[in-house]
């Protein structure tokens, strides 16, 4: 849905030209019949392909004689949006994903090497964006259209100014005529001492990560002690308890790891108003994926679909989305107080919506978790760039965005490229 769309060139400006925006592939192929009728025998790869989707490479324009049916839908050029923070596709950023450090005090299987592989050099404090700097960047961005914001890592309460930069965070939106929607991505290990802080500036959207309920599995998923785990969940129970906080807890399966668990994780919504979210695994440098180890969005609703039958509460319930952007499916359970979702980035990508950026710990701007190229605005800082030439900055890391997992066709694409992306540590997810 919305996954190609024309770069128009002056050397074609008659050509009829394939837009496929969003609205329109909505509108015009409903039905999967409906696409097949329109692209007759193409599969959907080899027509995303040979229309030139920037997820398979540069964009051009399309033979009359392939896809006749579908190019006399594009009856008007699509609409070019003014936005520093818009793509080529239409796709608007209004959500920025803060990294405010490389490090963390975890070693989760999924993020980071094993011990004996390369290890993942954090960065260096003078690399590091300053107090001062994230400050400049984030009201520079609000300035032009993000109406959220999400504080993360590595671990992002282990960095010593965490708590300045959350008060920061807090007086330039208690400074606006709407304030800002404020979230944090946490371990949870250090979380229960910040809590007072965060409610004060207002940043109350708690996204919690937690893939065992098992205090005998946390030291091989986690390589950390069994008493760090009492200390996660103790975190959990208290934002839980807390009627302004809303709380998310994701949970990345492995599986032959923590599978079995998903009936006990969906059961912490029976009674808790929190959101429980599983998520796919997805593959980074170093960090030992591979297609058997991934737990897909069918068998992960299988087994909360059945684990609810076993309760005897016959089947959850699917949701709607709270936003268009959202990145997970959500379920409930009737007469539940919580929701179950699921993160499906490997088997049924949602990057059509996709309205998140990111800044690295190290200044970097990032259009895509799965991106291989970064643009430093830190630099452009240091050697004395103005807003105006931040925001031309931006604005071209913005346009480069690809449709779909950093131009990559899929999972194993992105295996094969691991390499050239940095790790999920330094990326924040």
């Amino acid at each position: 849905q919305g996954l190609c769309v024309p770069k128009q060139t002056k050397s074609v400006p008659d050509k009829r030209w394939l837009f496929a925006g969003v609205s329109r592939l909505v509108k015009e192929m409903r039905t999967p019949l409906n696409f097949a009728k329109q692209t007759s025998s193409w599969a959907p790869s080899a027509f995303l392909q040979q229309t030139g989707c920037r997820a398979f490479g540069a964009l051009r324009p399309v033979a009359e004689a392939n896809v006749a049916p579908l190019i006399g839908r594009a009856r008007q050029a699509p609409v070019i949006h003014s936005s520093p923070l818009a793509d080529t596709f239409g796709r608007v950023h209004r959500y920025l994903r803060v990294s405010l450090t490389d490090k963390c005090n975890m070693r989760c299987q999924y993020c980071i090497p094993e011990e004996g592989e390369e290890p993942i050099l954090p960065t260096t404090a003078g690399e590091l964006l300053t107090r001062e700097e994230l400050r400049r960047l984030i009201r520079l961005m609000v300035g032009l259209g993000v109406q959220k914001v999400r504080l993360t890592g590595g671990e992002p309460t282990i960095r010593g100014d965490f708590a300045h930069i959350v008060e920061d965070l807090g007086q330039l939106s208690h400074s606006l005529p709407q304030p800002l929607s404020l979230g944090i991505t946490t371990n949870g290990v250090r979380l229960s001492k910040f809590l007072p802080t965060l409610r004060r500036a207002g940043l109350r959207q708690v996204n919690l990560s937690l893939d065992t309920l098992v205090s005998a599995k946390w030291p091989l998923l986690t390589r950390r002690p069994k008493v760090w785990h009492e200390r996660v969940l103790k975190a959990l129970r208290e934002v839980a308890s807390m009627d302004d906080f809303s709380l998310k807890v994701n949970c990345v399966l492995l599986r032959g790891v923590n599978e079995d668990e998903v009936g006990q994780f969906v059961d912490l919504t029976e009674h808790h108003k929190m959101e429980v979210r599983f998520l796919e695994f997805m593959p980074f440098d170093g960090n030992g994926w591979a297609r058997n180890r991934l737990v897909p969005q069918a068998e992960i609703l299988s087994a909360i679909q059945r684990h609810v039958e076993q309760r005897g509460c016959g089947k959850a319930e699917r949701l709607p989305p709270d936003t268009p952007s959202d990145v997970a499916r959500l379920w409930r359970v009737p007469g539940w107080r919580g929701r179950v979702g699921i993160i499906s980035s490997m088997t049924d990508a949602f990057c059509g919506g996709c309205n998140r950026i990111r800044f690295t710990a190290n200044g970097q701007l990032r259009n895509c978790l799965f991106g291989e190229e970064g643009w430093s605005l830190r630099d452009a800082m240091r050697a004395g760039g103005s807003d105006d030439e931040l925001t031309a900055l931006i604005a071209s890391g913005v346009r480069s965005k690809y449709a779909k997992l950093g131009g990559k066709r899929d999972m194993h694409e992105l295996q094969e490229r691991g390499g050239l992306n940095l790790p999920m540590m330094s990326l924040g997810g």
